[in-house]
């Protein structure tokens, strides 16, 4: 790949760990005095079998550790203006070390020329990447795979099998004229399927819901 996708997926990697546990700690899904206990093996195992399975538990451990000592993590959060500029550092300080780090990693192997397309790779350091890698699991972890956001996605998925069905039994009646037209010119079944499936796909959570009501209840 050439470096500019490198970039980009590292670029995704960095920006959805950090502001994924920013969020949950400001919304209430993490209690940040969670994070600075030592009772998190259920992260460690959740980093090592969804992100970073090439890598040992140890290095998962001392990851977390590492970015616990770093002291970016607040200790606490009550949703005072304060605890949020503190949350707000969290977010700036780890973003900067991701992203420095791998700066500086790149250009010790590449020097400090011009570096685009193949003539260079990313370096993302093992140690670096483990360390985005425990963030992503503890939003996993603490957010992602509970119960309660496990049964709302389960809805999620049956709002939108009800209403790919609800559009391919009425399409003519039912689509939007910016996929009419496109349905009706389809050459077989699975295109006018692609085509109520981009339909769905664009529709507001808000127009989702109502259309859900109306022909699916």
């Amino acid at each position: 790949r050439c470096l500019e996708a490198e970039v980009m997926d590292w670029s995704d990697d960095v920006a959805y760990s950090v502001h994924d546990v920013e969020d949950a700690i400001a919304s209430g899904w993490i209690d940040p005095r969670v994070l600075h206990s030592r009772d998190l093996d259920d992260v460690i195992d959740v980093a090592g079998r969804t992100y970073a399975p090439d890598l040992g538990a140890d290095a998962l451990r001392a990851a977390l550790e590492r970015v616990i000592a770093s002291g970016a993590v607040p200790t606490a959060y009550d949703g005072s203006r304060s605890d949020l500029a503190r949350l707000k550092d969290m977010t700036s300080r780890l973003i900067g070390r991701f992203v420095s780090v791998v700066e500086t990693a790149t250009r010790e192997r590449h020097g400090p020329g011009r570096l685009c397309r193949f003539e260079a790779d990313l370096v993302v350091p093992d140690e670096t990447r483990a360390e985005c890698s425990v963030l992503k699991a503890i939003a996993n972890h603490f957010v992602m795979t509970t119960d309660e956001r496990l049964s709302v996605m389960s809805g999620q998925r049956e709002v939108v099998r009800d209403l790919v069905e609800a559009y391919a039994v009425r399409p003519g009646e039912r689509l939007d004229a910016a996929f009419r037209g496109d349905h009706e010119d389809a050459a077989d079944d699975a295109e006018r399927l692609r085509v109520v499936v981009d339909q769905v796909a664009s529709l507001t959570d808000v127009r989702a819901l109502a259309l859900h009501s109306q022909w699916c209840r």
